[in-house]
């Protein structure tokens, strides 16, 4: 009973529904942010890379050919996030263009050089891609 409890709340973090009104202070953020993720995720396709992917909670809305997630590189987020890549914070560890999409969600406030940052995303990115 305790674990089923456990994964209902864990469910209403990120992606709530009307219950998430009373599990979830940030109910109406998270809805929202969830909502326009959901709209948008058919329109994306072929190779993406999720940065700052956390546990992956939106995965499920992608209907690509792969799935990539990347976290900053800690000890913490080896052993907690389900990043299939880490981040030293300088490069990201790919090729150049070779991603159709760049999905991002609640990091740009954690990056201490943006231009630095932006620079190695549109390089991981094809020309075109989204």
């Amino acid at each position: 009973m305790l674990k089923k409890l456990k994964s209902i709340v864990r469910k209403q973090q990120m992606h709530p529904s009307w219950l998430g009104m009373f599990l979830n202070p940030f109910y109406i953020t998270r809805r929202q942010l969830f909502e326009h993720i959901r709209s948008l995720a058919p329109l994306i396709n072929g190779k993406v890379l999720d940065i700052g992917c956390g546990q992956k909670p939106y995965s499920f809305l992608f209907k690509c050919d792969e799935y990539i997630g990347l976290e900053v590189d800690t000890a913490e987020n080896r052993a907690r996030k389900k990043a299939d890549w880490f981040y030293d914070g300088k490069h990201i560890p790919a090729e150049d263009s070779s991603f159709d999409w760049i999905v991002t969600n609640e990091v740009f406030e954690h990056v201490f050089n943006p231009d630095e940052f932006l620079a190695e995303v549109y390089r991981v990115l094809k020309s075109g891609g989204g």
